[in-house]
């Protein structure tokens, strides 16, 4: 399933200040030599204590800290007794969480530690996916809350059943929250693991790979699509799975093993990232649970339709296997985009997921934006990480272009040029002149580079 491309990728939501972020060849114009589109690792930030909760929901506050959702999921010594909570804290630098409170908490049951968490901006309510196992399989189920104190179960639980992994995130563009669910696909494997055997196949040669499946919901009630994945372990013979269509499948540039386990994805700014945990079948582990295999950054528009454009960039770095996928989106705090796992901070600087660069000289124009009234900032390393050794011909160089294509007199390339540089706000200036003297105009950037990574332009 692909993204579908229109026009240009707009510059900025409205009421947002100005933000260019660089994915992929929708967020360039009039191109010339070889751009190529990259994505960056998380990397271990800093050693943190373990809050005894794992976040999965965090929303930002006027005053600068940001509010924070998780779960205390607690096995229970028995078969169906496991229980979890909600708990709700507060944050100012990522590591320490202050007035942790529990806002619910379960009755013992057949619960699994996933959980997806998300807000409607619009509705002005919480979702909570949580799943509960019967007979059927994994069965995903609602709790809705006006405030994230008080929570109500939906009346029509389950909503449908799929696989044993989530993802949840609300996305303005569609206006849907979006499910990311793992779910499995009739396939015939090279190697066989402990995957379910398809019922109309005797012989056990053909196990299902898993794949992820897009549902999406405005109210987190009526879902589409509305399938489910029927009795995950065939224990009532009901086996059901979805339409092709409705899944995100390996394709004919991966491996012919490649399998998706887990996709966690959230929304920023203008467009939503996925990790995706890949996996692969081993012989080494005949019929049973193999190694994971690496994972991914994916990117959406919408959150609907999704592309690839990073394939060769393992999403979790160095820190991978040790930590297998994200549990929540990113908190933006002095700088740095962070996620919270256990008794360690990952992260980046900030609006670094994704950029665009090239090894030789390359020139791009940006989107067309109307220029705002502050001063016009880069996000860039000069020279790029992956070629630290050219420093001497690394650059950037930024020329202002108008509305009738033609370089606004004062504003040419050469008159803006920046290198050994690494800075995620690193004012735009074309000798003492700024372009905040164009402010109201349509405009467009005009980039020159070389052995650099551009990764966003923002305002000041």
């Amino acid at each position: 399933m692909g993204l579908i491309l229109g026009s240009a990728a707009t510059a900025q939501p409205p009421g947002e200040a100005l933000k260019l972020l660089f994915s992929d060849a929708a967020d360039v114009t009039e191109p010339w030599g070889k751009l190529h589109f990259g994505a960056t690792p998380l990397q271990k930030v800093r050693a943190c204590e373990d809050p005894g909760f794992v976040p999965a929901c965090c929303l930002p506050q006027p005053d600068g800290a940001w509010s924070v959702y998780g779960q205390v999921f607690v096995s229970g010594p028995a078969e169906g007794s496991s229980t979890w909570k909600l708990v709700h804290a507060t944050t100012r630098d990522g590591s320490r969480f202050d007035n942790v409170e529990t806002v619910f908490e379960s009755e013992p049951g057949p619960w699994t530690p996933h959980l997806g968490l998300a807000y409607n901006p619009v509705a002005r309510e919480f979702l909570a996916l949580k799943l509960r196992v019967d007979d059927n399989g994994f069965g995903y189920r609602a709790y809705f809350s006006p405030d994230g104190r008080s929570w109500t179960e939906h009346p029509h639980n389950p909503l449908f059943y799929d696989c044993d992994s989530m993802g949840l995130f609300w996305s303005p563009v569609a206006g849907r929250f979006i499910c990311s669910s793992k779910t499995l696909q009739p396939f015939v494997k090279h190697l066989q693991d402990h995957g379910g055997t398809h019922p109309q196949n005797q012989n056990d040669q053909l196990r299902d790979r898993r794949v992820i499946a897009i549902r999406s919901s405005p109210d987190g009630r009526q879902w589409e699509p509305t399938d489910s994945l029927m009795d995950v372990w065939n224990r009532l013979g009901t086996y059901k799975p979805l339409p092709t269509e409705q899944m995100l499948t390996p394709d004919d540039q991966d491996p012919p093993d490649m399998e998706f386990y887990r996709g966690i994805g959230f929304w920023y700014h203008d467009r939503s990232y996925m990790v995706v945990l890949n996996y692969a079948a081993s012989p080494l582990a005949p019929r049973k649970h193999g190694p994971q295999l690496d994972t991914e950054w994916w990117l959406s528009r919408d959150g609907l339709r999704w592309e690839r454009p990073c394939r060769d960039v393992n999403a979790l770095g160095d820190t991978f296997p040790g930590v297998y996928c994200i549990t929540h989106n990113p908190m933006v705090i002095d700088g740095q985009l962070l996620f919270h796992f256990g008794s360690q901070l990952l992260g980046m600087k900030a609006d670094r997921i994704s950029y665009v660069g090239a090894r030789a000289n390359a020139e791009f124009s940006t989107v067309p934006f109307q220029m705002p009234p502050g001063d016009l900032c880069l996000n860039a390393a000069v020279p790029s990480p992956e070629r630290s050794f050219a420093g001497a011909q690394a650059y950037v160089m930024a020329a202002v272009v108008g509305e009738d294509g033609q370089v606004v007199p004062g504003f040419e390339a050469e008159k803006c040029v920046v290198q050994n540089a690494d800075q995620i706000a690193l004012p735009l200036r074309w000798g003492d002149k700024s372009a905040r003297e164009l402010a109201g105009r349509k405009i467009r950037l005009r980039f020159h580079i070389r052995s650099a990574n551009i990764y966003a332009v923002t305002s000041q």
